[in-house]
């Protein structure tokens, strides 16, 4: 069996989730809000298969994505 690797990509798929439903379950519900972080949730998904795919033998992957996260982060922020 194989084991799951918690990163930073998974730690913060988990905390957008959890934001999206308390969103979408409160009485103030911003679509375009909430579809922005659908979106970010998307790519922060793919982006971690990616990162598991091709980064195997990086040891510290948790500084590479980290970065990622900061820089779509950053992107979004920019586009809004």
């Amino acid at each position: 069996m194989r084991t799951m690797r918690i990163t930073p990509l998974n730690i913060g798929c988990a905390l957008l989730l959890a934001w999206i439903m308390w969103r979408t379950l409160s009485d103030a519900v911003n679509w375009k809000v909430t579809l922005l972080g659908i979106t970010l949730l998307l790519v922060l998904v793919i982006a971690d298969q990616f990162f598991r795919f091709f980064l195997k033998t990086i040891k510290r992957i948790w500084l590479v994505e980290l970065g990622f996260i900061l820089f779509t982060l950053l992107v979004i922020w920019i586009i809004k």
